[in-house]
């Protein structure tokens, strides 16, 4: 069997691994926090955003890594002395509006027609033509503001969770890299190249340790490729080649760290990552093999700051 064959063997088993985890039911690997994380909702009148403003604002809310789903106006945060935090950037909220003409002088009388429905008097005797239209405001997330009511800060309680037992060894591995980890009550898992950070749903929030242990070594696979560290290059985008490499090295470096410690390790599932991957496998039969390499390099790093010399008993 030559290079090229083996390339392809190797690709094409991982390709079919992928395919057939997609074909099958994923298991999360943390639970999802309900409350207020999954509605957008104005934190002073709790009124829930609707249709569109509840999408955009959800987007926000992942995209920036908001702690908290809870919005406010620029006047309600004033009213209560809160301060706008340095670069933070409002969202829109839009709604449907009105104006009204008199249908014969196409004079506008919307103030006159708001004026009776507010009075709740009929305009039914009015001729008139209505004209819709979009209106926005401002609204800014409660963790871009600081100062306000300590209430407004609180973080729902993760009811009915308790925490796994810690694997003594995976625990010596974590505290010896030295890595940066924030945890907290959420429903993402991601590393801050720019902080340098990893950030990581409460432990208690996850299905298992093996889950727990599993995501966590996959953003320490992100981090060990800081500059600082094994200088990997991070400027691919989502959906591209370099973007698809880096995902699949934090995987296999979370699948070699697991497997050193003797825990089950299970394929993400992201079904847009393992997409991407597909994609590029298929046109690249060197890809998966210089990602493993890379990994493997990941590993051996954060092993060698553990200390731990024997892994498996």
């Amino acid at each position: 069997m030559n290079t090229k064959d083996i390339y392809d063997k190797i690709t094409n088993i991982i390709i079919e691994m992928l395919e057939n985890h997609k074909e099958t039911n994923f298991s999360q690997s943390w639970f999802n926090i309900s409350g207020d994380s999954v509605f957008a909702k104005n934190i002073v009148s709790n009124h829930v955003y609707n249709g569109i403003n509840q999408l955009m604002l959800n987007y926000l809310k992942k995209k920036y890594h908001f702690k908290f789903n809870r919005w406010l106006t620029f006047k309600q945060l004033s009213e209560m002395n809160g301060k706008i935090q340095k670069g933070s950037k409002a969202a829109i909220v839009v709604f449907k509006s009105a104006m009204y003409f008199d249908t014969n002088s196409e004079k506008n009388i919307t103030k006159l027609v708001e004026h009776l429905q507010k009075s709740n008097q009929s305009i039914e005797h009015i001729k008139m033509k209505k004209v819709s239209y979009l209106k926005y405001f401002n609204v800014f997330n409660v963790s871009q503001v600081d100062n306000l009511p300590d209430d407004y800060y609180k973080v729902l309680e993760i009811e009915h969770l308790t925490e796994f037992e810690k694997d003594e060894k995976a625990e010596l591995v974590i505290a010896n890299s030295g890595a940066a980890i924030e945890y907290s009550p959420s429903n993402d898992a991601f590393y801050n190249w720019a902080l340098d950070k990893i950030y990581m749903p409460e432990r208690k929030q996850f299905v298992s340790k093996e889950a727990f242990y599993n995501v966590l070594f996959h953003e320490m696979g992100h981090w060990t490729g800081n500059s600082i560290r094994l200088d990997r290059k991070q400027n691919g985008k989502f959906g591209s080649k370099e973007y698809a490499f880096e995902e699949l090295v934090a995987e296999i470096n979370a699948a070699f760290l697991c497997a050193m410690l003797g825990f089950e390790n299970k394929i993400t599932d992201n079904v847009s990552y393992i997409d991407n991957w597909l994609a590029v496998m298929r046109n690249d039969k060197k890809f998966v093999i210089q990602a493993s390499s890379q990994a493997q390099q990941s590993a051996d790093f954060i092993l060698d700051k553990s200390k731990v010399t024997e892994l498996v008993d």
